[in-house]
């Protein structure tokens, strides 16, 4: 795509002319548009906008231009022994055909065709229908693990290289995808599990991923089967992911031992999973649940006037307390961080949960008198209704009277909300043995 201005009759306008690929006269034509005039510098009226042909623009080219930056067709055919169709595409073509696909229009193989006929001649000299997954099958059983191992090495290291990017810390998390493959395909790698997307009739596959602190960039990954747990997909990728690592230090200039960090939310928490970390010669870097002990322990000591310090460049609107206490028999530096951005949206999530706890608890107001709930389910009831967000912690349902005739009344205590917001809302408080960093770094 172009854009240039021109003149025409006196006058100049602004012109896009966007290049496509004519398979009847095999060769490139421009398709030119105009803009409008060149001046005044034009203003759009939004609202009288209407959209009458959506298209992406620049995502094939943009990705067509990473893979050559980091010579990911290369990579990948010397990790697979130049594996391919004769004659047709190569196991690399083919990988970065279908992810090409998957990038910027999901959908069936059998649409691959029309996608790069209509998208990526450069790509490729071969036509579309040469991408089909027949073709694809027949390449892809030759492929080894080993080969499977070394690609995304290869491929990583690259761009370590080409971008100069940061392989000593990298934030590792797990999510699923669904899957459209059929219940009744064979496979050990699609499960049934708990999707993200809530769907509960596709079988989903697990990611495990670390990205790089610059970008930030993917650079290692781990599949595994989609009804894996957080803490498992952690262990099972400690060992597999160290020897990748310590190559990509090496190729950013580290020699081990390196100081490699990991970065993970705290669904990942646990003493052994530290603990493992460590023998694997990594530090660690977590957001402990306010729920854990050593987060208990934190918040009010950051709690104070004063205790929270504001801190320097682009961290100034934020503000933070330090202290070093033991976490279990694990030594740790924690951080209290104060974010408004948290405090307002757990703030709205509040308000939400608590309309709906009124409702419910105004119903058991109700139906106490007349002795058709018992204490003990009167109990658990109330109890359920203040499950959502932290609102056991302000409002208050004294139970009095007997098992027959029980006394129920609720009210929120204002004293007790402000004592949250001071001392947990819009606060998290982050884990780690990295004790030399500034606390800045650690945010």
């Amino acid at each position: 795509m172009h854009v240039f201005e021109r003149a025409v009759n006196g006058r100049r306008y602004r012109i896009a002319a966007q290049s496509v690929w004519d398979p009847a006269r095999s060769r490139s034509v421009a398709r030119p548009v105009v803009l409008g005039p060149a001046a005044p510098p034009p203003v759009a009226d939004r609202g009288a906008t209407r959209t009458v042909d959506p298209r992406a623009v620049g995502d094939v080219g943009a990705l067509i231009w990473v893979a050559e930056q980091w010579d990911r067709l290369g990579h990948i055919d010397r990790a697979c022994g130049n594996l391919g169709a004769k004659p047709g595409p190569s196991v690399g073509e083919l990988a970065v055909a279908v992810a090409m696909q998957r990038a910027c229009a999901p959908g069936p193989k059998r649409d691959r065709a029309d996608f790069l006929d209509a998208s990526g001649p450069r790509l490729s000299c071969w036509p579309g229908s040469a991408f089909s997954g027949p073709a694809f099958h027949r390449v892809a059983p030759p492929v080894t693990e080993h080969a499977r191992e070394q690609a995304p090495v290869a491929i990583s290291k690259a761009a370590v290289a080409r971008f100069k990017l940061s392989a000593e810390v990298l934030a590792f998390d797990t999510t699923n995808f669904d899957t459209p493959i059929a219940t009744v395909t064979p496979g050990e790698l699609a499960r049934r599990g708990h999707a993200q997307s809530k769907r509960s009739d596709l079988r989903v596959v697990g990611l495990g991923l670390l990205v790089s602190e610059t970008g930030p960039v993917p650079l290692l990954y781990r599949t595994d089967p989609g009804k894996g747990s957080d803490q498992g997909v952690l262990e099972a990728c400690l060992e597999g992911l160290k020897p990748r690592h310590e190559a990509l230090g090496v190729v950013a200039g580290r020699t081990p031992p390196a100081q490699r960090t990991r970065v993970r939310d705290g669904g990942f928490w646990s003493p052994p999973r530290e603990l493992d970390l460590e023998t694997a010669g990594y530090y660690s870097l977590l957001s402990l649940p306010l729920g854990h002990a050593a987060a208990e322990q934190a918040l009010p000591r950051a709690a104070p006037r004063g205790a929270m310090k504001a801190l320097s460049g682009k961290l100034k609107h934020v503000r933070a307390a330090r202290m070093r206490t033991a976490v279990g028999k694990l030594d740790r530096t924690l951080v209290v961080v104060e974010s408004e951005e948290l405090l307002e949206g757990q703030k709205r999530g509040i308000a939400v949960a608590l309309r709906k706890a009124k409702v419910e608890l105004r119903q058991l107001e109700r139906g106490v008198p007349g002795g058709r709930i018992s204490r003990d389910n009167l109990e658990r009831r109330s109890q359920k209704a203040l499950a959502r967000e932290p609102l056991s912690r302000f409002v208050v349902t004294p139970i009095a009277g007997n098992d027959p005739q029980p006394m129920f009344c609720w009210r929120g205590e204002a004293a007790l909300r402000r004592q949250l917001e001071k001392t947990r809302l819009g606060r998290r408080v982050l884990g780690t043995d990295q004790h030399h960093w500034s606390t800045g770094r650690i945010v």
